[in-house]
């Protein structure tokens, strides 16, 4: 049995550039990675758009001209991060999501961060996802992400509880700030109930027989891009959690 994402022979090779980009100064490093990537692009003509609604990362588009439709997407990946999502396998599911025509281009990682193509849409509020004509298109696009064999012939294992017991891990224990711990007291369960939570979870959904499948994982509205030009269509944003979890999850 297997719990990682398997890349399939021929996927297009992703580069990975020698660059850090600062995200107090993230114009320099990000002209450096437009170089390699739109060589015929002049320095001082392109332009760039920070995208606001990211929790964790920071997002901005680079791009020529008026029109955007060949931006090219910077990701900052966010301050340890890594800590709980695994750089190695975001790449693995991009590159096997872009080859079912799930996910955009990725054009190529650097050392804090990613490049890919920008997806022409917009991101879904919680008002639009209620609406048939969209909770449809994401049932369809969800279909097809679990659709996908990315296990190289074996069957796949449900990484949940290898995942959420990292997340674990990380919780604090308590906060310097007097005030910011008295309210981290006061709302959020203890970490031994927590654990006993989890570990009933465990004990009672694992044997259920739900499929394992590749799931997204992150499914934030502002993560679910809905393009209405010509055919209407619906895609899904950042890959970095996708996983092979339980299909009711």
């Amino acid at each position: 049995m297997a719990d990682y994402i398997h890349v399939p022979a021929g996927a297009p090779a992703v580069h990975k550039l020698d660059v850090t980009v600062d995200e107090q100064d993230f114009r320099t490093g990000s002209l450096k990675l437009i170089k390699r990537l739109r060589p015929h692009w002049k320095p001082s003509e392109v332009k760039m758009k920070m995208f606001t609604d990211g929790i964790t990362n920071k997002l901005f588009g680079c791009y020529v001209g008026e029109a955007m439709e060949d931006m090219v997407l910077v990701r900052i990946y966010g301050h340890k991060t890594e800590l709980f999502v695994d750089r190695d396998n975001e790449v693995k599911s991009f590159r096997v999501l872009q080859a079912h025509k799930c996910a955009p281009r990725l054009y190529c990682t650097f050392n804090n961060g990613l490049c890919y193509e920008f997806m022409q849409g917009t991101a879904l509020d919680p008002e639009h996802i209620r609406q048939s004509q969209f909770f449809r298109l994401i049932a369809r696009q969800l279909a097809k992400y679990h659709a996908i064999h990315a296990h190289n012939g074996w069957v796949p294992k449900s990484n949940l509880w290898l995942k959420m017991g990292k997340y674990f891990s990380l919780i604090p224990t308590e906060f310097e700030d007097t005030a910011l711990n008295l309210r981290f007291e006061r709302e959020v369960p203890s970490s031994r109930k927590l654990q006993e939570e989890m570990g009933w979870m465990k004990e009672s959904l694992s044997d259920l027989g739900s499929p394992v499948v590749l799931c997204h994982n992150d499914l934030l509205c502002k993560n679910i891009i809905f393009n209405e030009n010509g055919t209407r269509h619906l895609n899904l944003d950042r890959q970095e959690k996708a996983g092979v979890p339980w299909v009711s999850w």
